[in-house]
């Protein structure tokens, strides 16, 4: 039976494990159009239709028998033989062709003495067994079913049996459940009284007023009309009633708050979007900026080469102004390399496809190393480099991962450092290995603490200082890839310490799990054992 037939069923409570645009969609379609609704309708449906104007009675029936001929059921249209022609009108113009379909018996007009009178007389059980009759003559046909409507006015004549209208109503409800029919009984409210009408809605489980189809509160079963049901059992029925009522009003409770959930969470994902935008804007702005920095002076540098070379006699140039010039040229190939393989990083990172191939590194030669090839770059920076690293500390990293780490956070202590000195230092507490690096610089305000790892963040203005924001970024994905992490102190003008945490012997399994954990995207180890 369909979700309209009887007993009519309540809203579903599996609103409230949808999501709010589900759930939106859902209740959206219980209501809808007119169309759609009469679209939900199916086999063992017994519906009336309470109209005020013929506009309004077509406006029903049209698309309920459109539905039924694209369904491949066999349509009765039970009605007045002087309406014939108008009904048939109101049907074409909406785009049925009903030459066609009456001429295959998919779409048939019967009067009241086809159906209600063939006996001239009206009789229920007659008419109940007429209807399931034509229900296997149209199945047996190769129908799919019966739909059929019928214009009730016919029982407002002088008729033997008329009076019996409702009882009929009210016992074809023990027809419909589980037969392949379904119909729609019209009850004009000009033409009938108040009292039938009151009638018509106790003995029909779906009610079509006006554009809507409401599954009936106000139905009841053919024993409680016919008043063989007892009182207990009719007490049992408004009690259910009243719940339904209550159960209706708390979901739709339910749905307004998930709307406003969704809504606030709509506009957390539009805020962040913006601010993702806004990032991404920035982003842009600033690594255009740098990206182009080192190429300027490559260019002038290789555009004096040339210059001198066309001025030279022979285009002879001195070598040591080409070495220079090379040199320089160098130089800034090596930084705009370094901006690139930043970006490569962060693209490796975020897609998951860094490999990590750890092997035995000390820790205390690799800090030598490097604080050595930045010697140079501190001497310019006026920051002396003091670094404790005594020897043994020794463990399982990736060392060019591991460099890259060292790095990235001397490079920001010696842009931030303000002239002062850089302290590296590394020592071996049993089975982990820690990395300082500090310096007493300008410092860090303690609202951008939690934000400096984040991708393309500053805790400066980037005019000032310069950088794609990712260095940061950088040094702790790769840590937390090795098993490990970075911490960081800071006070404004007192400088800051970054210190990396890790372990000796990290597990291939344990630093994937953790990495997830820390809501990174997970890295490939290789030749490491846990």
């Amino acid at each position: 039976m369909n979700s309209l037939s009887v007993p009519p069923q309540p809203m579903p409570s599996s609103l409230s494990g949808q999501s709010a645009p589900e759930a939106l969609k859902a209740a959206g379609e219980t209501v809808g159009g007119l169309g759609q609704q009469l679209h939900r309708l199916g086999h063992g449906d017994h519906v009336c239709l309470i109209y005020e104007t013929f506009e309004e009675q077509m406006a029903a029936l049209v698309p309920f028998f459109q539905e039924g001929l694209t369904r491949g059921e066999c349509c009765a249209y039970i009605v007045d033989e002087r309406a014939v022609d108008e009904v048939a009108a109101a049907m074409a113009a909406q785009g049925i062709d009903v030459e066609s379909a009456r001429a295959s018996g998919a779409l048939r007009f019967l009067t009241k003495r086809d159906a209600y009178l063939r006996s001239g007389e009206f009789d229920p059980e007659a008419m109940i067994a007429f209807l399931g009759q034509t229900q296997d003559a149209a199945l047996a046909e190769g129908f799919t079913g019966l739909r059929v409507t019928g214009e009730m006015t016919w029982a407002l004549g002088p008729e033997t049996g008329c009076e019996r209208l409702i009882e009929y109503e009210a016992l074809i409800n023990r027809f419909f459940p589980g037969s392949r029919s379904l119909a729609i009984c019209q009850y004009s409210r000009a033409r009938f009284p108040a009292d039938i009408i009151r009638d018509t809605l106790r003995t029909h489980p779906v009610a079509v007023v006006g554009n809507e189809v409401h599954e009936n509160l106000f139905y009841e079963s053919p024993e409680m009309v016919l008043g063989t049901e007892s009182a207990a059992t009719r007490v049992d029925w408004m009690v259910s009633q009243l719940q339904r009522v209550r159960g209706g009003e708390r979901r739709l409770v339910e749905l307004g708050e998930q709307l406003a959930n969704q809504a606030a969470e709509n506009a957390r994902l539009y805020r962040e979007a913006q601010e993702a935008v806004r990032l991404r804007d920035e982003f842009l702005s600033v690594a255009s900026h740098e990206l182009k920095t080192p190429l300027t002076p490559l260019q002038l540098k290789l555009q004096g080469i040339q210059r001198e070379a066309s001025r030279a006699p022979g285009g002879q140039v001195p070598a040591g102004q080409v070495v220079r010039a090379v040199e320089g040229a160098e130089q800034q190939v090596r930084k705009l390399a370094g901006l690139v393989n930043e970006l490569l990083d962060v693209a490796r990172l975020t897609e998951g496809r860094l490999t990590l191939a750890p092997e035995k590194v000390d820790a205390s030669q690799l800090l030598e190393e490097v604080a050595g090839r930045f010697a140079q770059e501190a001497a310019r920076a006026e920051c002396a480099l003091v670094v404790d690293a005594p020897a043994g500390v020794v463990g399982q990293w990736d060392r060019q991962r591991l460099e890259q780490v060292v790095t990235n956070l001397l490079t920001n202590a010696l842009k931030y450092g303000a002239g002062r000195p850089v302290f590296l230092t590394v020592r071996a507490e049993g089975k982990r290995a820690w990395l300082r690096v500090r310096d007493e610089g300008i410092g860090i305000a303690p609202e951008n603490l939690g934000r400096i790892f984040g991708k393309f963040e500053r805790a400066v203005p980037e005019r000032h200082y310069g950088g794609l924001g990712l260095g940061l970024y950088i040094a702790q994905q790769l840590a937390h890839a090795m098993g490990g992490e970075i911490r960081v102190e800071s006070r404004l003008g007192k400088g800051s310490v970054f210190t990396v945490e890790l372990p000796l012997t990290p597990c291939a399994r344990q630093e994937v799990a953790e990495n997830k954990k820390a809501g990174g995207p997970g890295f490939r180890t290789t030749g490491l054992q846990c």
